[in-house]
């Protein structure tokens, strides 16, 4: 009976280890994030019920309505990212990465992916210091970074195979910790887009 047990306990631990997500690079997720290009139109699947879509592990296995209308329905959960191959630490755990997508009832139009903060991190990360060598073509549209303490870059975004997209990558620096955003939105949502410069 007792090998029985444990026969039953590792295997439950085998398929839910299996069932979490592997370390993914941030690059990786932005372009499965990414709507692939059809010549028309296009949101985001919502990938409800889909657990193995996007590596992340979402917080509920449904689409939630906000108050904020600029917002509308959403999706959160948390993926385990490195950039560039490259993992952060703070007081010798993980760095947390919250993905939120945000959208119509029937797909979501931008998402955000925020780091917690960490002494690994550094402000004024550029398109360049996360997407190379991949292959993507980009256009600053706005940067605002004459402060250490918080700033962004804006950018056109163009994938190989995926819509153009528009991404604000920004930071906020205190006590020797950084903490990092994405902001990606397709040619509809970028009006939702906050573009003036931190004081």
């Amino acid at each position: 009976m007792r090998k029985l047990i444990l026969c039953l306990f590792f295997s439950c631990c085998t398929i839910y280890a299996s069932a979490q997500p592997g370390k993914t690079d941030l690059y990786d997720l932005i372009k499965k994030l990414l709507y692939d290009s059809t010549g028309y139109e296009n949101v985001g699947d919502w990938a409800v019920e889909k657990p193995g879509k996007f590596p992340v592990v979402w917080k509920a296995d449904k689409i939630e309505m906000s108050p904020d209308t600029s917002i509308n329905f959403y999706r959160l959960g948390t993926a385990d990212l490195a950039i560039r191959g490259k993992s952060f630490m703070q007081s010798g755990q993980p760095i947390k990465w919250n993905i939120m997508l945000k959208g119509a009832r029937s797909g979501y139009s931008s998402f955000s992916i925020i780091s917690s903060a960490s002494k690994d991190l550094q402000p004024r990360y550029t398109i360049d210091s996360i997407f190379r060598p991949k292959l993507f073509k980009a256009k600053l549209l706005k940067s605002c970074d004459a402060k250490d303490l918080s700033g962004f870059y804006y950018y056109e975004l163009k994938v190989p195979k995926k819509d153009l997209a528009y991404i604000k990558l920004s930071w906020l620096s205190m006590n020797g910790s950084t903490a990092i955003r994405i902001d990606c939105f397709d040619s509809w949502s970028k009006y939702a887009v906050k573009l003036n410069c931190p004081n």
